[in-house]
């Protein structure tokens, strides 16, 4: 296979996996917003995790809570930023694979705060006292791991 087409492999194998994780991602969402009713819990795994319907209008931990126009400000910043670093550092896979879930992560929190006006948090760890978060949230915090990874790699 010659370059082009495996880049076009590459790339089509990104989009498709990023599409798959932010389905299952808006999926599981909707799921509980539907089935469980707000700020109520079921268990999922006992003991280690339940489910909770949280509407998130902040950042992580509820970080200013109620200023939902300004993380969704941010997103759309994020997403332009994390696209372009992308393209510019196509040939990086850590930073390629680190970004394209942090893109994917950021869209679908973005989805949530411009359709229902706030991010809906759902996974909560009842192993320890551990914030609620979402799959979105996952991404995001294994693209960074990524990222880091590449960076004490020392790979540029």
């Amino acid at each position: 296979m010659d370059y082009s087409k495996q880049k076009l492999v590459k790339y089509g194998i990104t989009l498709g996996g990023s599409l798959i994780l932010l389905g299952i991602d808006q999926l599981l969402k909707g799921f509980v917003r539907q089935s469980i009713p707000l700020g109520t819990s079921r268990s999922f795994l006992p003991p280690i995790l339940s489910l909770t319907n949280l509407a998130n209008t902040g950042a992580a931990w509820s970080f200013l809570s109620g200023h939902s126009w300004v993380f969704t400000l941010l997103a759309a910043i994020a997403l332009v930023l994390f696209s372009y670093f992308l393209i510019t550092n196509r040939n990086n896979a850590w930073l390629f694979w680190g970004l394209s879930l942090m893109l994917t992560g950021t869209v679908g929190n973005l989805l949530d705060r411009l359709v229902n006006g706030f991010v809906t948090d759902m996974l909560k760890l009842e192993i320890f006292n551990f914030p609620i978060f979402n799959l979105a949230d996952c991404y995001l915090t294994l693209g960074v791991l990524l990222i880091m990874i590449g960076i004490l790699r020392g790979e540029e």
